[in-house]
């Protein structure tokens, strides 16, 4: 009987005993800089007065909802950059993917070649981007010049309009292979038998693309639209390399006006307050889209 009682408790702390490294690594990476950050955002802390700590309670909250207007154009500007970026990845991703689900040949390589971008870290695709831009030695200018697009050289992050373009032109391109792969792993786990027996009852392709594909599809797409969603609220290596905000803060994302208050202002606990903001518009965002993309029988029974 001892030996049993003892049996049971070592199979039932066995399992916590192999995952307490990790466990403790995800205490030390995660859980207490999540909760100093909330205990810094409840004091004034401010490392351009001094290293004095003084407890405000919501003030900084109240501050910045209430009372910062370059926090709520920050919000703007990210809603800005995120609509169109969204958009066009999912449209150029499910087109990509749309043809590399057909039998070609060379498709292991073409999608090889495709992923490349995604595999490049966010700030040396934005110094390359910054060259191709360049007003006079540019990439960009010179082939326009050249083939008779343009007629003189221009700056590409002179006005609000061009540099938001390019902002959302370079995350395009660096993410939409992302979104390419995911929707292609959708794609080819939708049986084949369901497009026989279209074929079968004479349904054309664009019938069989709106109410097959698109159908078994709208998961997948739904949870790589969110993912990039939220990739996107924390937009800071790109825009920090292509336009660093500007021009006159036409560019500052959240991510990047949380940055600025803490290492620019040294207001620490301000920023800290601001980062807690993004995470709750982050998570407003995904519940909502959840639940809009939950099938209607779903969210009717709920």
């Amino acid at each position: 009987m001892q030996v049993s009682r003892m049996t049971v408790k070592r199979k039932h702390w066995e399992p916590l005993a192999f995952a307490s490294p990790s466990l403790v690594l995800i205490g030390l990476v995660i859980v207490f800089p999540l909760a100093y950050a909330f205990y810094l955002s409840l004091q004034n802390f401010d490392l351009s007065i001094g290293p004095d700590y003084e407890y405000v309670g919501l003030q900084n909250y109240t501050e910045a909802l209430f009372h910062d207007a370059r926090f709520w154009a920050s919000v703007r500007n990210t809603a800005v950059i995120i609509a169109p970026a969204l958009v066009a990845e999912l449209l150029l991703g499910l087109g990509l993917a749309l043809l590399l689900n057909r039998k070609i040949r060379g498709r292991p390589i073409i999608t090889a070649l495709l992923a490349i971008p995604p595999m490049v870290s966010p700030v040396m695709a934005a110094m390359a981007w910054r060259m191709m831009f360049g007003v006079k030695y540019g990439a960009i200018n010179n082939m326009g010049l050249q083939l008779g697009l343009i007629d003189v050289y221009f700056d590409w992050f002179s006005t609000p309009f061009r540099s938001i373009l390019a902002v959302v032109l370079v995350d395009v391109w660096h993410n939409t292979p992302f979104m390419m792969l995911v929707l292609l792993a959708g794609l080819q786990s939708i049986p084949q038998d369901l497009y026989e027996a279209a074929r079968a009852d004479g349904a054309s392709a664009w019938k069989s693309f709106w109410f097959i594909t698109l159908p078994l599809l709208k998961f997948t797409a739904a949870v790589a639209v969110m993912i990039r969603m939220i990739d996107l609220t924390k937009l800071f290596g790109l825009k920090i390399v292509l336009t660093f905000g500007g021009p006159g803060g036409a560019t500052e994302t959240l991510a990047f006006n949380t940055y600025l208050v803490g290492f620019n202002d040294f207001r620490m606990s301000y920023a800290s307050a601001l980062s807690y903001l993004i995470i709750l518009i982050v998570l407003v965002l995904t519940l909502v889209f959840l639940r809009l993309s939950r099938p209607r029988d779903a969210r009717a029974a709920a």
